[in-house]
C-alpha cells in the first residue's frame, strides 16, 4: 500500500517532469530561462510548504496523543501524584492524592502548600527534600507519613523529580506510593529473626546454616565461643575443613545425602569437636529448601551427648541387673514345681498338682514377661536385623499357640485355629514372627472372658497373608484403639487385675513394619476383640538397605 506522503511525492514529479518536458518540446512557449526558474522554483516551495503543513498535523495528532496518555496516567495512576512550580506551591494533584489530601470536590490544591495539608513538622521534611531536587536537578527518594482520616496512620515512599523547561528548573513533580503494610511486614520481620537468632544463641549447643558448598552462613554464640571468632569473621568460610578435618570425609557424605534426599540426617559420632579428647556428639543436619524444591543450604545442630550415653550404659546395667535378679528365681521356682509335679518327692493328690500348675503357669507367664521386656529393650538399643527365611506359617502359629495353650488352660479359654492357605510357605524372619503372634495370643488370653474360645484366622490375599486373632473380652474405645500399639499402653478397661508390661502389643508392631506389614485392631460393641497383622509372603533381603525390627 502506497504511503499519502509517497502519493504526494510521485504527483509533484509527475508535474515537474511534465512542466520539463513540455518546456524542452515546445520552443515557442514564450517562456524565459528566468520564468521557468521560477515556476520550478514555485513547485518545490509548494511541495515542501505542503509536506511542512502534513508534517505539522502529525506532530500536533502525535502531541494530543501523548497529552491524553500522560492525563490518563495522570488521574488514573493508583500512586500519588503531583505537581508543584518553583516557589514549591502546588499546582496539580491527581484523584488518589486529593482523596490521601481529603479534599471534596470543590476544594483545590492550586497555589497551596504542604503547611496546608501536614503537620508543620511534616511539611518542613518535605521542603527539605524539594528543594534539594530545585538546587540539585537531581532524582530524590524519602518516606514521610500521614494520619488518615480515620485515624490510621500510613507512610510513603516518595520520589521526587525536577521539573525542566529549556535547561531551567520550573517545579518539581512527586510519586507517592503506599508501603504501610510492606514497612509493617518489614518489621515483623525484623521482630521475628530477632527472636529467632535470640533463640538460635541461647540454645545450650551449636548451631550453623552453611550453603551447598559447605561456607557459613550463620552461626550462634556458641560457634563463636567454640572457634574464638565472631559471626562476620567466620562468614564465607568452611567450617568443617577448618575445624573437622579428622570427620571431614564423612560430613562431606552426610551433605551429600541431605541434598540428594531433601530429608533430615541424624547421626552419633565419637569425635574431637572443639574438645582435646573424644566426645560423643549427636549431629543433625535439616536441608533448606527454597519455593522451587531446590536445596540451597543446611542447617546443622551438633549437640554433645556424653551425658546420654553414661546414662544409657547405666541403663543397661540396671536392666541386666534387674532382669537376671528376677530370671535366676523364677527358673528356680520353675525348677522346684517341675520336680513336685513329676512326683520325685512323693505323689500328689489333685488340689495339689491343680495348686502347683497354677503355681508353674504364673512362673511361665513371669518368665514371658521378663523375656519381653528384654527384647523390647534390645529392639531399642540394637537395631536387630530380621533373618529372612523359607518357613511352614501355619505350622508356626500351631506350635506357637500349644506353647502358649497353659495360659489358657487357667482361664478355660480354648485356642481355635482356622488356615485358609493354599500355600502354607512363606519368606520371612521366623523367630521375630513367632514373638509377634504369641504377643497377640497372649493378648487374647489376658484380655479375653473366662470360659470361651479364642478363633486364629490365617487366611491370604494375591501375595498378603493375613493372621486374625479373635476373642470375647470389654469394648475397647476409639481412642484407646489408636495408642494401644504405642509403649507401655494397655487396656485400661480390663475388668479383671492382669500384670502387663505394655510392650508386647509395642514389640510386634516394630516386628510387623519391619517386614513391611501393616498391624491393626478392632473392637466392637458385640465384645469382639480382634488383633491381626498383615505382611508380604516373601520378604526380600535388601544388602544395600538392611531391612531392621526397631529403629
Amino acid at each position: 500500500m502506497i504511503s499519502k506522503k509517497l502519493h504526494r511525492e510521485i504527483l509533484f514529479y509527475t508535474i515537474f517532469l511534465s512542466f520539463t518536458v513540455w518546456t524542452i518540446s515546445e520552443p515557442n512557449n514564450h517562456l524565459s530561462y528566468k520564468d521557468a526558474c521560477l515556476i520550478v522554483l514555485f513547485l518545490f516551495l509548494s511541495q515542501a510548504w505542503i509536506e511542512k503543513k502534513f508534517l505539522y498535523s502529525k506532530l500536533a495528532a502525535k502531541y494530543k496523543n501523548q497529552i491524553e496518555l500522560l492525563n490518563n496516567l495522570f488521574l488514573n495512576c493508583p500512586d500519588l501524584v503531583y505537581r508543584k512550580d518553583a516557589n514549591l506551591r502546588y499546582k496539580d494533584c491527581n484523584p488518589v492524592m486529593r482523596k490521601m489530601l481529603n479534599l471534596n470536590e470543590k476544594e483545590r490544591i492550586f497555589n497551596k502548600t504542604d503547611y496546608d495539608f501536614y503537620p508543620r513538622k511534616t511539611a518542613k521534611i518535605i521542603r527539605y527534600y524539594d528543594k534539594q531536587v530545585l538546587e540539585s536537578g537531581k532524582i530524590v527518594s524519602y518516606k514521610i507519613e500521614k494520619k488518615q482520616p480515620n485515624g490510621e496512620n500510613k507512610i510513603y515512599d516518595t520520589l521526587l523529580a525536577p521539573v525542566t523547561d529549556k535547561g531551567t528548573i520550573t517545579g518539581v513533580v512527586g510519586i507517592l506510593r503506599d508501603t504501610t503494610q510492606v514497612e509493617a511486614l518489614k518489621e515483623k520481620m525484623f521482630i521475628q529473626n530477632a527472636q529467632m537468632e535470640s533463640i538460635l544463641n541461647n540454645m545450650p549447643y551449636i548451631i550453623y546454616m552453611k550453603d551447598c558448598n559447605g561456607n557459613l552462613i550463620f552461626g550462634n554464640k556458641i560457634l563463636e565461643n567454640k572457634t574464638g571468632k565472631q559471626q562476620n569473621q567466620l562468614i564465607g568460610t568452611n567450617i568443617a575443613e577448618k575445624y573437622f578435618k579428622e570427620i571431614i570425609y564423612d560430613i562431606k557424605e552426610e551433605d551429600k545425602r541431605v541434598i540428594h534426599s531433601k530429608e533430615t540426617v541424624v547421626v552419633e559420632k565419637n569425635s574431637k569437636i572443639f574438645t582435646e579428647k573424644p566426645c560423643w556428639f549427636q549431629i543433625s543436619k535439616t536441608p533448606i529448601i527454597d519455593a522451587k524444591r531446590n536445596v540451597v543450604g543446611i542447617i546443622v545442630m551438633i549437640k554433645n551427648i556424653d551425658k546420654e550415653k553414661a546414662l544409657e550404659a547405666q541403663k543397661r546395667n540396671l536392666v541386666s541387673t534387674i532382669t537376671h535378679d528376677l530370671k535366676t528365681p523364677t527358673n528356680a521356682q520353675l525348677g522346684a514345681v517341675n520336680i513336685l509335679l513329676s512326683g520325685s518327692l512323693g505323689q500328689l493328690n489333685d488340689e495339689q498338682i491343680e495348686m502347683l500348675q497354677l503355681t508353674k503357669n504364673s512362673n511361665i507367664y513371669m518368665k514371658n514377661m521378663i523375656s519381653t521386656i528384654l527384647e523390647a529393650y534390645k529392639s531399642e538399643e540394637a537395631q536387630k536385623p530380621l533373618a529372612p527365611e523359607h518357613f511352614n506359617f501355619y505350622e508356626l502359629v500351631h506350635i506357637t499357640a500349644k506353647e502358649i495353650a497353659n495360659l489358657a488352660i487357667t482361664k478355660k479359654q480354648n485356642i481355635v485355629i482356622h488356615s485358609k492357605l493354599n500355600d502354607e510357605i512363606i519368606i520371612a524372619d521366623k523367630l521375630q514372627l513367632k514373638r509377634a503372634v504369641m504377643n497377640l495370643l497372649g493378648n487374647a488370653i489376658t484380655y479375653g472372658f473366662k470360659n470361651t474360645d479364642i478363633i486364629v484366622i490365617i487366611e491370604e490375599a494375591s501375595s498378603i497373608v493375613q493372621l486374625n486373632v479373635i476373642n470375647k473380652g470389654y469394648h475397647i474405645s476409639d481412642e484407646k484403639l489408636k495408642e494401644i500399639f504405642e509403649k507401655y499402653k494397655t487396656n485400661e478397661n480390663a475388668k479383671f487385675n492382669k500384670a502387663s508390661t505394655g510392650l508386647g502389643l509395642y514389640l510386634s508392631k516394630k516386628i510387623i513394619t519391619a517386614h513391611n506389614g501393616e498391624i491393626y485392631a478392632k473392637s466392637d460393641e458385640n465384645q469382639n476383640c480382634t488383633f491381626g497383622f498383615k505382611i508380604p509372603r516373601l520378604l526380600k533381603a535388601d544388602h544395600n538397605k538392611t531391612q531392621e525390627y526397631a529403629n
